[in-house]
């Protein structure tokens, strides 16, 4: 059951997984979930990918990523909106001496579930 009031996550209060932060779960709603992968200096992504049902989007916050969906490798410098469609294969990796910070968003929700094995 969704809740019926608002859901306020402060700084670092999110459900920690690894390196991802969900700060939107699907307990709060089944439209979306919402976290920010934070990425250590020349860590790869995930393999090429896809997700059957859900849109993925990537906003880089800082830093800078390098995303293939497609198209060879394009580079995601901090302010990059990045939006794959499902089905549409895709990965990213983060080839820079900087950390990087990205705000992620699945809709519909449920890509929490699936990545924390719930």
């Amino acid at each position: 059951m969704q809740p019926d009031h608002a859901v306020i996550v402060p700084p670092g209060g999110g459900v920690r997984f690894g390196n991802v932060e969900f700060l939107g779960l699907s307990e709060h709603s089944s439209r979306l979930n919402v976290s920010v992968i934070t990425m250590a200096p020349g860590r790869e992504g995930p393999e090429k990918h896809t997700h059957e049902g859900e849109d993925d989007v990537f906003y880089v916050l800082d830093g800078e990523l390098t995303f293939d969906v497609g198209h060879g490798e394009l580079p995601g410098p901090a302010g990059t909106f990045v939006l794959v469609p499902a089905r549409l294969q895709h990965t990213f990796a983060h080839p820079t001496a900087a950390p990087v910070r990205v705000l992620n968003i699945h809709a519909p929700a449920g890509f929490d579930r699936r990545l924390m094995g719930d």
